[in-house]
């Protein structure tokens, strides 16, 4: 039986509103610590990292800049494999807790294209 060909991506993106001055520690931290383990680890790979407003804010703005970095899966077992290592890897939130003085607030999505979501849910 031949195992079926995982053609949808899912993408999963973080967004980090670090504070005011914050933004160039909390991504530095983040591509340092955080990302090598997605790649090798979870089998995340990653698609953008991009940021709002597109400048610096520094200490002295009312408020920080937000990071909106997106990775890639392929398919449903690659998304469930990725949480299930993510979860269990104390690493995992040990980071967070160690950057959450730099951070206003972080959300994670889960997305995919439209066209997807039918053979998404057929697992």
């Amino acid at each position: 039986m031949s195992q079926p060909d995982h053609k949808e991506t899912i993408f999963i993106q973080d967004q980090i509103t670090a504070k005011p001055g914050k933004a160039k520690e909390v991504l530095a931290a983040y591509m340092e610590r955080y990302a090598p383990a997605a790649k090798e680890e979870r089998g995340m790979t990653l698609v953008s990292r991009l940021i709002t407003p597109p400048m610096w804010l520094n200490d002295q703005d009312d408020q920080g800049n937000t990071l909106v970095i997106t990775w890639s899966v392929q398919g449903a077992p690659a998304w469930w494999n990725m949480s299930f290592h993510g979860r269990r890897n104390p690493a995992v939130a040990e980071f967070w807790k160690s950057i959450a003085p730099l951070i206003e607030t972080r959300h994670r999505s889960f997305l995919s294209d439209v066209a997807d979501v039918e053979s998404l849910c057929n697992v």
